[in-house]
């Protein structure tokens, strides 16, 4: 490779000797994987591939510094730089389950925050240590490299440059193999790396490859090989004699402030005999994480191991073991989000009803609510059942039946012309599916009356997440963590249960502590959720919230907005108006560690 300049030979050099550091300080997170065999050739090749795209953009902005002699002692200090902040994540990620964010910056920055994980002086003298001797790496690693750019040869180059094409092909293409066909091996390890860049083709292969998404997905990861302590104990379960029916009914978007007579009058009637909860929180801001705290109890950052190794609720597994009939009636397909892997993963594909007749929302939830109500009139009376009812209706289109406009004038706006000025018609539109659904629910109540249901049956009627109107500038959800996105009315039916009206915070993370010892489960709710029952009323510092890669804490005066990845950028904090307060976040410290805590307190 004569013709390549004998300079940049050197530098290339000096790269590949910090490449082989970067490689070393990497293979610590393969002491994280299970060590199936399987999951050891893919995490191999994921850290070859994923360390060759950081070089890859390291590479430009560092040959632009080596053509400056002033510039290549910059360079090393970046590369010593690069290494400590591998080692870092490391750490970080040995403590927290994270990889570096602006929350754990937080801590880290704030004084006393190293100290309240118990890592003082001998943490910080650690550090230093560390940049030290990535300096005199450093220092080695470009005295190397002049006599091994003089043995440069182009073949060795050559080989070495398709080795790791080699590894970025393997990397990415197990991962789409193993999220086409269920690989958890594979799965469960997108976040294992940092600023990692998993390759998903569901969407093309279902288009243009014919791979069915929504197949009833069989299996999991060998719990030998898992890195959940999910439950944390071994539950103790003594079930009733006489076992409880569960009936979950979810209205999507379904924003508090909806449960009044005119929007929704027969849920407003099930709520004088029911538990009303006033202050009610979903635990995420979209559909994926609203329902997947409510049936698991836990933050919705356990979403994506749960996803990786196809490990479905307590509360199902516990009804399950005790033969109840599971059902489940969606107006949209569980393959997307992903509810076939994670929530309802050990539902036997017969109890699942979701893809329902009908043009729009409202007629697959009416569809749906038929089913429902057929099932009560032919089901086993001598064996319980769970059901979940997912209506649509009120999920972006904002659909009703016929007869069923009750608020007007209602109209559809695009969203590229929407302002304060013409909100008021899309919200009326959104508000009479509110009033669609309510009748199904209405239809469903008096099939339960009439079967005597109520007698033996808990009910709740809820939301997976709110919905915004420009309230505060936002529209719909999966945008921030304002009380439109993230309060949602909570009806609780019990049995033997006087109707109250309950106004402290609770959340959806409550749920499953609350069903679980109707269902004869003993133990502490620590032991298996992040939750308390509902009808225990304690207070709360805060309730959390979840999104894709970033978190809500949010208390009863204020909102503190975490991000979960480095690239989402730093803490926010917002008043209880949603209005943002600069430099707010010294105060919720010591919640950041309390909800740190609890996020990684399911893993191994």
């Amino acid at each position: 490779m004569s013709s390549f300049n004998p300079g940049y030979k050197r530098f290339a050099v000096f790269l590949g000797l910090n490449f082989c550091l970067s490689l070393v300080i990497g293979s610590f997170f393969l002491f994280f994987t299970g060590g199936h065999p399987l999951e050891l050739v893919y995490a191999g090749a994921a850290l070859v591939s994923n360390t060759t795209m950081l070089y890859a953009a390291l590479a430009l902005p560092c040959a632009a510094l080596f053509l400056f002699v002033p510039g290549r002692a910059a360079l090393a200090v970046i590369m010593a730089l690069f290494q400590l902040a591998l080692v870092t994540d490391a750490a970080v990620y040995k403590i927290f389950k994270f990889h570096i964010n602006s929350m754990v910056l937080n801590l880290v920055f704030t004084p006393g925050g190293l100290e309240s994980l118990d890592q003082g002086v001998g943490i910080k003298t650690l550090f230093v240590l560390i940049l030290a001797a990535m300096g005199v790496a450093q220092w080695y690693f470009w005295r190397w490299s002049a006599a091994l750019a003089a043995a440069w040869r182009r073949g060795g180059a050559l080989a070495l440059a398709a080795g790791l094409v080699v590894c970025v092909v393997a990397d990415k293409g197990m991962f789409a193999w193993g999220t086409l066909y269920d690989s958890v091996y594979i799965t469960r390890n997108s976040q294992l790396f940092p600023l990692y860049q998993p390759l998903r083709i569901r969407t093309f292969a279902s288009k243009y490859l014919g791979v069915r998404l929504d197949r009833e997905v069989k299996g999991g990861v060998d719990l030998k090989y898992s890195g959940l302590a999910y439950p944390a104990a071994p539950l103790q379960v003594e079930p009733p004699a006489k076992p409880l029916n569960f009936l979950m009914i979810v209205v999507d978007s379904l924003r508090a402030g909806m449960l009044n007579p005119e929007v929704m009058p027969h849920a407003w009637e099930l709520g004088k005999k029911s538990w009303v909860f006033e202050n009610h929180y979903s635990g995420g801001n979209c559909t994926r994480f609203g329902v997947f705290s409510m049936l698991y109890g836990v933050y919705g950052n356990y979403w994506f191991p749960m996803l990786g190794e196809r490990r479905g609720p307590v509360l199902l597994d516990v009804l399950k073991e005790q033969g109840y009939d599971l059902r489940l009636f969606a107006s949209a397909k569980l393959s997307f989000p992903e509810f076939n892997k994670t929530c309802f993963v050990n539902v036997p594909r017969e109890g699942i009803y979701d893809e329902p007749d009908g043009k729009d929302g409202a007629e697959r939830d009416r569809d749906i609510s038929d089913r429902f109500i057929s099932y009560l009139k032919i089901r086993d009376n001598k064996k319980p059942y769970f059901a979940f009812i997912f209506y649509d209706a009120s999920h972006g289109n904002y659909d009703s039946l016929p007869g069923l406009d009750k608020f007007k004038p209602a109209a559809g706006v695009s969203q590229l012309a929407l302002n304060k000025s013409n909100v008021g018609g899309l919200f009326n539109k959104y508000k009479n599916s509110i009033y669609s659904d309510d009748h199904l629910v209405g239809r469903i109540v008096s099939a339960l009356e009439n079967s005597g249901g109520f007698n033996d049956t808990v009910v709740m009627v809820t939301g997976d997440h709110g919905e915004a109107f420009l309230e505060r500038g936002r529209y719909g959800h999966n945008q921030g963590y304002s009380p439109e996105e993230l309060r949602v009315p909570l009806v609780l039916y019990v049995p033997g249960r006087a109707a109250r009206r309950v106004r402290a915070m609770t959340s959806h993370l409550d749920i499953v502590p609350t069903f679980l010892p109707l269902a004869g489960v003993k133990n502490a709710a620590r032991d298996y959720s992040s939750g308390q029952s509902l009808f225990t009323g304690a207070a709360r510092a805060f309730v959390p919230a979840a999104s894709w890669d970033s978190a809500g804490i949010i208390t009863g005066s204020a909102m503190l907005e975490v991000p979960l990845e480095a690239y989402k950028g730093g803490i926010r904090v917002f008043d209880a108006e949603y209005r943002e307060i600069p430099k707010g976040a010294a105060g919720f410290s010591p919640l950041i560690l309390q909800f740190q805590a609890e996020a990684r307190r399911f893993y191994r």
